[in-house]
């Protein structure tokens, strides 16, 4: 579809939405209706299908590996790096890197960063990211590939080199360089060399370097230019024949070769040869062709086997089947007739959803998997709502024509702020979090968004069409829950402010022994491997191979990872920074993974940074709800909602915590939508008790009991629709989602307890303390509504 014929499209649809709210006949709200949901859910399904063409995998669903880069300045740089640094080393990297890989992505990130990512891709050679691949990359990426040549010193020799060192002899214009260490023999004495200072050759002067083999062995061949020609030619004809004096190659500072001369070299061309691999000469060779001005050093990587991505999409799609299933059930079971309609509203819902990721070709990701998982629960949330205002409407012996539209425009505004809260902390997620944790942010804000669309006008759009048709004229049946109940909530204060302070009390004991402990690689560096366990594999053995490795006594930190329904063990690996390499090593060596090994290498920097990001995520989402609540609220009702939501979130990290979670992004996550759902129960029994404040005359506890009373069962039972999708979330979700929706059910049953149990306790409690009539303050609040949009002459 070209962008001319989509954008009119979206445009049409546009208008005919405009036009949908701004009729008030019936009739041609039924027919704009259907137009607009139709027209808008065709365009998207068009847009989706093929969906594996249409829709872009993330990293973690696709496989391949991800790096982030600091640029550093080289030591003799004065100036600090500049944009232009930033942009020819974005250049330069992706040259590098388009010989070994077909699709690559580098972009910038702040002043001196860049972030590579390298996706999988099956069928491609080159894009098959391997253990291998990833190696070659790494060496890529960390080279400045500076070349320069000395020659040897007259003095050059281990007895003055030592003297120098030792500091018991000087020899002026001289330099000491190191012979570049194989990995395996690190921790060994490195050979070096006196060179002369000068440099003879400069890095700028090679303009071709070619990797090749001779006789069994892999060789260099560079071509020099200009000044580096010149010069080679005149030391090679002087020092031909002179076994002492030697040319040494030093690439980053470091000798890669060192030879004397055989012979002249007229034209410029010069071989180094070493004990070099295929691999490693060809990276060697595509380095030096594109030298980088800066110093390249990798703060962050991870990789993702594809072999556990696939496994994460099978998982992905489990849990949907099972949350939409279940929901479906539910519906079916407590609506009946009704329950079908808002499935109609939900399928819409997930075709909008996916329709619209696949139009912004935004990248959808594991965690984007959560937030879609999350999104039915939300959506069926708004039907709860209004079709527990229709069941109190029918029995109040309305029409059903009328009870619909009355349940409709009287749940609107209960909605519509319970998903403004929610779709607050999405927003901060997207602006403030980074990583996995923005495509939840993404799929979460796309998925409120379209939950209204689906469920106030879709659903609607549906009843009106059944009441017109008059295939609505007996009352709607819905399974009768928690009906005319008369519970003393607020008489049960003691009783809940004992419960509230011991889970606080436990959560603060808890945090204060663990500590640093409780967070993750992310927030303190570190690295952590994740594979498919072989089947000799069990903690043991594991644990053998790591501190036989690493000379360790200390127990490593591992976990066993058993999702339900799954065909395998994942375990998981944390261990300290620097050595995840060799871990992955020994776990390949010993045979205990099957196919790739997973790993997250994070440095100090980024993970200092990710934690300061979080934390000013969670201030930032807990300052706008604050802001959103006192504004749309009576200061009392705001005290009372804020209260709860921070008394949530505390539980809830704490009961996280003490059952041995590790905090981290994918938690914040959880934690800033557990906010938004905090405020979206609260708000359901609020606006009934700001009702009933209007409408009634008697004792505020009263009436503030049976506006809970009132509100109970669509309490229990968003509560519900939304636990079902999440357990279907952790029984089905894979081990990657464990954690979060394990935070997320903690949240959830909170949330219920505190919207009944501490946020309206607040609030009496507040008026009592402060001597706040609710009544007068609400009534006041209503008549400055109604003063500013009063029209001014």
């Amino acid at each position: 579809m070209s962008p001319i014929v989509a954008f009119l499209i979206a445009l049409s649809l546009f208008a005919l939405f405009i036009w949908y709210f701004g009729t008030d006949s019936n009739f041609r709200q039924r027919i704009i209706g259907t137009i607009l949901a139709l027209g808008l859910a065709g365009f998207c399904a068009y847009s989706l299908f093929p969906p594996e063409e249409k829709i872009n995998r993330g990293m973690d669903l696709a496989g391949g590996v991800r790096f982030t880069l600091q640029l550093n300045k080289r030591a003799e740089a004065k100036d600090p790096i500049s944009k232009k640094d930033q942009e020819e080393a974005l250049n330069v990297l992706k040259k590098r890197l388009a010989g070994s890989v077909s699709n690559v992505d580098v972009v910038p990130e702040g002043k001196d960063r860049l972030v590579v990512d390298i996706p999988h891709r099956d069928g491609d050679a080159n894009q098959n990211i391997d253990e291998d691949k990833i190696k070659q990359i790494r060496a890529q990426l960390q080279k400045s590939a500076i070349l320069e040549l000395y020659l040897t010193h007259e003095q050059n020799n281990p007895v003055t080199i030592g003297k120098i060192e030792r500091g018991e002899d000087v020899v002026p214009f001289s330099k000491i360089a190191e012979y570049a260490q194989p990995e395996e023999e690190s921790g060994e004495e490195p050979r070096k060399l006196l060179l002369k200072e000068e440099i003879l050759i400069k890095g700028e002067d090679v303009t071709d370097a070619n990797a090749f083999n001779e006789n069994g062995r892999w060789k260099i061949n560079i071509t020099f230019k200009g000044e580096g020609k010149d010069n080679l030619s005149k030391v090679s004809m002087k020092y031909a024949g002179d076994n002492v004096t030697q040319m040494a190659i030093l690439l980053d500072g470091e000798i890669i070769s060192a030879a004397v001369f055989n012979g002249h070299i007229p034209g410029g061309n010069c071989q180094i040869s070493g004990d070099f691999t295929q691999q490693e000469a060809t990276t060697l060779a595509v380095s030096m062709r594109n030298p980088l001005g800066v110093k390249p050093e990798i703060l962050y990587e991870e990789s993702f086997p594809p072999t556990l991505a696939n496994e994460a999409i099978n998982q992905g799609i489990r849990a949907g089947i099972w949350g939409l299933g279940l929901t479906a059930f539910f519906m079916a079971i407590f609506y009946r007739f009704a329950g079908l309609i808002a499935l109609i509203g939900l399928s819409m819902n997930i075709i909008l959803l996916f329709g619209i990721l696949a139009i912004f070709q935004a990248d959808f990701t594991l965690a984007g998997i959560a937030g879609v998982i999350l999104t039915i629960g939300i959506a069926i949330d708004a039907n709860v709502l209004i079709y527990e205002r229709l069941r109190e409407e029918m029995a109040a012996g309305k029409t059903v024509g009328t009870a619909i539209q009355t349940a409709y425009e009287k749940a609107f505004s209960a909605i519509f702020d319970a998903q403004i809260t929610t779709l607050i902390t999405a927003l901060v997620l997207l602006w403030l979090a980074e990583g996995a944790i923005q495509g939840f942010a993404v799929t979460l804000t796309i998925g409120i968004i379209v939950s209204l669309f689906s469920a106030l006008l879709v659903t609607r759009v549906c009843f009106n069409w059944l009441s017109a048709a008059r295939k609505l004229n007996k009352p709607l049946k819905f399974t009768p829950v928690l009906s005319n109940k008369k519970i003393n909530f607020l008489g049960l204060t003691k009783f809940s402010r004992f419960i509230s302070v011991a889970l606080i009390v436990v959560t603060i004991l808890t945090i204060g022994i663990k500590k640093e402990e409780s967070l993750g690689i992310e927030f303190v560096g570190g690295d952590q491997l994740r594979f498919n366990a072989s089947e000799s594999a069990d903690k043991e053995s594991i644990s053998k191979a790591i501190t036989e490795t690493l000379n360790e006594t200390k127990t490593p930190q591992i976990q066993k990872l058993t999702p339900i329904g799954g065909d395998s063990t994942i375990y998981s690996v944390r261990v300290e920074p620097g050595s995840g390499e060799k871990v992955k090593q020994a776990i390949t060596i010993a045979g205990l993974a099957e196919g790739q090994i997973q790993s997250q290498q994070i440095g100090s920097v980024i993970a200092g940074e990710m934690a300061k990001r979080s934390l000013y995520a969670l201030i930032a989402g807990l300052g706008v709800i604050f802001i959103y609540v006192t504004f749309r609220f009576e200061f009392s009702f705001a005290i009372g909602a804020i209260a709860a939501l921070i008394h949530d979130l505390f539980i809830v990290i704490g009961i996280t915590v003490l059952c041995g979670k590790e905090l981290n992004l994918i938690l914040v996550g959880a934690f800033l939508t557990i906010a938004g759902y905090s405020i979206n129960d609260t708000i359901v029994v609020f606006d009934r008790i700001r009702e009933n404040l209007r409408s009634q005359r008697g004792d505020v506890k009263d009436i503030m009991n049976t506006a809970i009373n009132a509100t109970l069962s669509r309490t229990i039972l968003t509560s519900l629709t939304t636990l079902i999708t999440v357990v279907s979330l952790l029984l089905f979700g894979g081990p990657a989602l464990n954690d979060f929706s394990f935070a997320i059910i903690i949240g959830v049953i909170v949330g219920t307890y505190s919207s009944i149990f501490v946020a309206s306790p607040i609030v009496y409690w507040w008026a009592k303390k402060k001597k706040v009539n609710l009544r007068r303050e609400i009534l006041d609040a209503d008549q400055d509504d109604i003063s500013s949009a009063a029209p001014t002459n």
